[in-house]
């Protein structure tokens, strides 16, 4: 149950709400009112709430928790109004048969009404003029802005660009703790973390996301947690699900780019098959003991694709994984982390390094040797793809934005054409028209990459919708 009270709590009573005699653990989490913070003297705090909301939200967090963790009995009550020194804002508890899924769940709770409940916190100050505070930017109590976190980049990347883009992380280990803890702290706006495996003891020397107490828990899960207290400012959520060639596609539809930070063949080319039937960009990289590559797929370029070398998904009994043939973690993070690099070159400028050319890694002597990706004639996965065969490469000289087109600036001199319902024959007439052709695909970046190429070819009067029908 979650409610909310403008009289105090009363600790003792809601604590008999939990017994529960299943229970072999107790854990609750009292949030009191302080008298000091950020070297400010605190006199007392204030509460407001938007009532309706916030009880809608609050009983949608207790449900999630009770799913995610075996507990017998869950109970949270928040505060509003005037509240002095001491007194209780906030009170979790949670019973359960093992102490592990009580303190998790507790601490998942807190956390996201921290973060999702729309709840104002006006602190009162000794000697100072009091200041409103919105709890779901303040997880962490420090008062800070948006633009500080970003301050030492926002030089070098469009950081509007990157929170506009919802990035995909499939593999949670070696490689994915590194790049999915990049990514949030590019400030990539929507990141997903998917992951069905949970964290062994052995894992721990090479995935710097969890330690030992996170032992027999769901990886995505405790990353999701992790990744949050990072950086507050984004959204991050998780999937606690194994990639197959059969959900794939419908796994991977929503998002602007897909990273494969996995050691499975199987499910390697599960993803780079879904990417290119969806035309959805992806980033991939593997390890093998001191040795690591990166190559960068973009379905509808001429640079080719896994297939265009082995036709028929290899077998992973081929292949050893890193509990089998032993990697060092400073390798695999290192390569995480200039995956994530990579990821966020072709968010901002359509392209990377690793898409002409499959860059191997040589992390014990430090070199590295690049080979030039090529298409393979009549490759059936490859052809699939392409959007039409009279197109030539992506207008790589062409600033990305430039072709750009805001749905604000859209009148009867537009024709807007949604490509994603359209066939090769259909686009024919975009050569033809004499009006402002503006493309629209879900998230932008497939129109905005088609609309590039049509540029090079000499169309000035071809336009990409900026964020695509998700800006509808």
């Amino acid at each position: 149950m979650f409610e909310l009270t403008s009289l105090p709590i009363v600790t003792e009573d809601l604590a008999l709400r939990l017994k529960e005699s299943k229970a072999g653990a107790v854990v609750i989490f009292e949030g009191w009112v302080r008298n000091h913070n950020q070297g400010k003297q605190v006199s007392r705090l204030e509460y407001q709430v938007y009532e309706q909301l916030a009880l809608k939200e609050g009983q949608k967090i207790l449900r999630e928790a009770r799913e995610k963790f075996n507990l017998h009995e869950l109970q949270c009550t928040h505060r509003h109004g005037r509240l002095s020194i001491g007194e209780v804002a906030v009170w979790v508890g949670a019973s359960a048969s093992h102490r592990n899924e009580a303190f998790l769940s507790t601490r998942f709770v807190i956390d996201e009404i921290k973060h999702r409940l729309p709840i104002w916190k006006k602190e009162h100050y000794l000697n100072e003029a009091p200041v409103w505070v919105s709890c779901k930017d303040h997880t962490t109590h420090v008062h800070f802005a948006e633009e500080d976190y970003y301050q030492k980049q926002s030089s070098v990347v469009s950081q509007a660009l990157l929170k506009s883009k919802k990035v995909l992380v499939v593999g949670l280990g070696g490689l994915g703790a590194p790049a999915a803890t990049s990514l949030v702290q590019a400030g990539i706006g929507h990141l997903t973390l998917m992951d069905f495996d949970r964290v062994e003891i052995s894992n721990l020397h090479r995935q710097p996301l969890y330690d030992t107490s996170d032992v027999g828990e769901k990886k995505a899960l405790i990353a999701e947690k992790k990744l949050k207290s990072i950086n507050p400012f984004i959204e991050i959520t998780s999937q606690d699900l194994q990639i197959t060639k059969n959900n794939a596609r419908d796994a991977i539809r929503e998002f602007d780019l897909v990273l494969d930070c996995t050691d499975n063949l199987e499910t390697k080319y599960a993803l780079h098959d879904a990417c290119f039937e969806s035309r959805i960009p992806l980033v991939s990289a593997s390890i093998y003991r001191f040795e690591g590559q990166i190559r960068s797929f973009m379905p509808d370029s001429s640079q080719g694709c896994l297939r265009c070398f082995l036709t028929k998904t290899p077998s992973d009994e081929t292949i050893s994984n890193c509990n089998e043939f032993g990697v060092l973690g400073a390798s695999v993070n290192a390569l995480g982390s200039l995956q994530a690099g990579e990821a966020i070159q072709f968010l901002i400028h359509n392209k990377n390094a690793s898409l002409k050319e499959t860059i191997y890694f040589d992390f014990e002597t430090l070199s590295l040797l690049r080979i030039k990706n090529k298409k393979r004639e009549n490759c059936s996965t490859c052809d699939a793809a392409t959007l039409t065969d009279s197109l030539s490469d992506a207008a790589w000289d062409i600033d990305p934005r430039s072709v750009e087109i805001k749905i604000s600036d859209l009148d009867s001199n537009h024709e807007l054409i949604d490509i994603r319902n359209h066939s090769e024959s259909d686009l024919k007439h975009l050569t033809r028209s004499h009006k402002k052709i503006v493309l629209l695909c879900e998230h932008g970046i497939r129109s905005r990459r088609l609309a590039l190429r049509y540029r090079e070819l000499g169309l000035e009067n071809i336009f990409s919708l900026a964020g695509g029908a998700c800006s509808l």
